[in-house]
């Protein structure tokens, strides 16, 4: 049985829809992320989903049953979800013990659940401390906690890692990660940050323009994506004009490369070939290309690369092969790439 189920769903504030015939599934024990830009329809759907906004059409299951349709409009507190907003929303009166109690403060057992989630989160001996004594990352595993003590079937992370700085939010998100995949818990994370859904979620949603562009692994997304706009969500991507000769093969203007691709393309089709920078090396032979910037950041450099033809291209490099700006380099294609049809490449980029 799916944690949550979404057919053909539609939902807006009046007017037109701004989010449009979204069809989603999550999986029980399944951490979702849906990713996309300000403005994609995150928010949205979120609100939807957790009851907020009425759809204008379409159908949401909740672990088998429905909690909306043409008929049927179940309200937001009967719904079995949990939310942890971005900025963790904690009662500053509280403590620690008393937030993650609030939700359950009628429940007999509700001081041992409440122990029992401090555990979860290593934050049994914070119990009396007030969430302004409280760190960043503290404040959200109170605020996941409270979310769990209901037990319920779906978690809802909306972008709740965004007040944090990058060494922290790194730190947190994987904390949460393995906090829900002890609980065992359906979870949604909200995210217009590419490296926390590809690092933190089992599957992901990509969505823009109020559409889901694109659902499967992270390693399937980003390796062979199936359109331009869906490979720019996550991460770089450089797109090299080619036209197929071959099953599998692509003549381009350094020569032949090899393709994956999503359907069947005829031999003559025009397009554009995808490829990440980590697939380009810099070689001692190779295509020529000039050396225009170079973004350091730490581990590796982000090169851009201008080609002959005046083709601008980014390159990963490990190795610090590349030191200076104006350097001519020698390009060798060795990764995975994806043919993207010409007829197929319209969208916003």
């Amino acid at each position: 049985m799916k944690a949550i189920e979404i057919s053909g769903v539609s939902a807006g504030y009046g007017g037109e829809p701004v989010i449009k015939e979204i069809d989603l599934a999550v999986d029980s024990q399944q951490l979702l992320a849906i990713l996309g830009r300000s403005g994609s329809g995150k928010s949205t759907l979120v609100k939807t989903i957790t009851g907020f906004i009425r759809p204008l059409c379409g159908k949401i299951f909740l672990d088998g049953v429905q909690v909306a349709g043409p008929e049927v409009f179940v309200p937001p507190e009967l719904r079995n979800i949990g939310l942890v907003p971005q900025e963790g929303a904690l009662f500053p009166h509280l403590s620690v013990a008393q937030n993650v109690e609030f939700g359950i403060r009628k429940e007999a057992r509700k001081d041992l659940r409440v122990q029992e989630l401090l555990d979860l989160v290593d934050l049994r001996e914070l119990a009396r401390a007030r969430p302004q004594e409280l760190s960043g990352g503290q404040q959200q595993r109170v605020s996941l906690a409270r979310a769990l003590a209901r037990r319920p079937s779906v978690i809802l992370l909306d972008e709740p890692f965004n007040a944090l700085d990058a060494t922290l939010r790194d730190h947190v998100r994987a904390d949460i990660a393995e906090i829900l995949s002890h609980t065992s818990t359906a979870a949604i994370l909200v995210t217009h940050d590419q490296d926390e859904a590809l690092s933190t979620a089992h599957a992901i949603a990509l969505m823009d323009l109020g559409r889901i562009l694109a659902f499967g692994s992270p390693q399937s997304l980003y390796q062979s994506p199936n359109s331009i706009p869906a490979a720019k969500l996550l991460g770089p991507i450089n797109e090299i004009p080619g036209t197929v000769a071959s099953e599998h093969i692509a003549d381009t203007e350094f020569g032949e490369m090899t393709f994956d691709t999503h359907q069947l393309t005829e031999v003559g089709t025009r397009g554009t070939v995808l490829t990440r920078p980590e697939s380009i090396d810099f070689g001692n032979q190779g295509a020529s290309a000039l050396v225009e910037s170079i973004r350091f950041h730490g581990h590796q450099a982000l090169v851009t690369v201008i080609t002959q033809s005046g083709l601008r291209l980014k390159v990963r490099d490990e190795q610090s092969v590349v030191s200076h700006i104006g350097d001519t380099v020698q390009l060798v294609f060795n990764g995975a790439n994806t043919f993207i049809p010409a007829s197929e490449t319209s969208g916003r980029p």
